[in-house]
């Protein structure tokens, strides 16, 4: 193997890794990992639109409208209309269980992300982060 197939396959095994860890911790909430990751990224930026939830999570429209009406379905999200301004669209914000369930989430994927580092030094994930940016920056260029 090459060193960027090697490399390709580590990031791809990582990320499997880290998903299934995922999914085993949340299996007892019902959600999908999109559904999870939304509602903390709703609780970061509340008044967030669904064009913010797509741009940011790289979704296509379609996708996106499905994954908030499912999160509004079950209670955890609710949409308000935009006020003051030419902007039509409608904002987002957590419900009362919403933030109940984003806040255990975010202890969860900390645990989660926590363990991808556990053992690296500070030095090292400082290096590797370093790394991972140039290669990430590099494909978008």
């Amino acid at each position: 193997m090459s060193q960027s197939s090697d490399l390709n396959y580590l990031m791809r095994s990582i990320q499997i890794k880290e998903q299934r860890l995922y999914t085993e911790r949340t299996v007892n909430y019902n959600l999908s990992p999109s559904q999870a990751r939304t509602l903390i990224y709703i609780e970061a930026h509340p008044s967030a639109n669904q064009k913010d939830v797509a741009d940011h999570f790289n979704l296509r429209g379609a996708s996106t409208s499905t994954l908030i009406k499912k999160l509004e379905d079950r209670g955890y999200i609710e949409k308000k209309p935009s006020r003051g301004t030419q902007d039509r669209s409608n904002r987002l914000y957590l419900t009362v269980a919403g933030l109940e369930l984003a806040t255990s989430l975010k202890r969860v994927f900390a645990d989660v992300e926590n363990r991808l580092v556990s053992i690296l030094t500070h030095t090292e994930a400082d290096t590797l982060i370093q790394l991972l940016s140039k290669i990430d920056k590099k494909l978008i260029e």
